[in-house]
């Protein structure tokens, strides 16, 4: 009986935590969107770098830590979304790059953007998902989150873990590129992409509150410009 007392205090604990890092999470997202929503994009920004530095701060006495992600960075996949031969060939060239910077094995860059865009097409469905086992069918809309590119065929987790890094997934089929802040990849490979005429604004928020020994994640989609939140999840986020 004692045994069975204790675990359930410890569970009651971890239920009380869980929910008391939710709600001191969202109270520290909206904290971080009034200040992204006042300032005048990336340049205005404390830190010169895609990621910001670990940002730790307290709130009633709970201790939390918050990071910041320029999804200018990174590729938009939903740039694939009803893309012509010329956005396919871009997304092409960086699959290729990266496959050869890490020595992974990836499906080659041009069969993988055709297979992306088709994945979003509400008007094709590849009969290759329904020759698996079991069935599937694609995803027949944009992606919500870039780790559905797992899902895309030709992907394996390999490939997906290599290319993370590069790629994200936001609404609208936009993809501007910080060609000043992101990696030597990235520059290169979009150093001659003519200037997006629409260039939002997306940051990847992930805060992680401690609580003794145990730790609770959350990760925000923020719609800088426009104070929004786009997708929030109760974890880390993607790599």
């Amino acid at each position: 009986m004692a045994v069975r007392s204790q675990a359930d205090i410890r569970r009651t604990s971890a239920v009380f935590e869980r929910d008391m890092s939710r709600h001191i999470s969202i109270g520290a997202e909206n904290m971080v969107l009034q200040l992204l929503e006042q300032t005048e994009g990336p340049d205005a920004l404390l830190w010169d770098t895609c990621l910001s530095p670990v940002l730790p701060f307290q709130v009633d006495n709970i201790r939390l830590e918050a990071t910041l992600d320029n999804m200018q960075c990174r590729y938009n996949l939903n740039a694939l979304a009803g893309a012509d031969e010329t956005e396919q060939g871009y997304f092409a060239r960086l699959v290729d790059r990266v496959s050869q910077e890490s020595g992974i094995s990836m499906p080659a860059g041009a069969q993988l953007a055709i297979a992306v865009s088709d994945w979003m097409n509400s008007e094709t469905d590849d009969p290759v998902y329904r020759l698996e086992e079991p069935a599937r069918v694609s995803g027949n809309r944009t992606m919500i989150l870039a780790s559905e590119l797992n899902s895309v065929a030709g992907m394996t987790s390999e490939a997906w873990q290599a290319l993370a890094p590069y790629v994200t997934a936001y609404p609208g089929s936009a993809s501007p590129i910080d060609l000043e802040r992101s990696n030597e990849v990235m520059q290169e490979v979009f150093a001659d992409r003519p200037a997006a005429e629409q260039t939002p604004w997306f940051v990847r928020l992930q805060l992680t509150a401690e609580f003794g020994e145990r730790r609770f994640y959350q990760c925000t989609l923020l719609d800088a410009p426009n104070g929004k939140v786009v997708l929030r999840e109760q974890t880390a986020c993607e790599p």
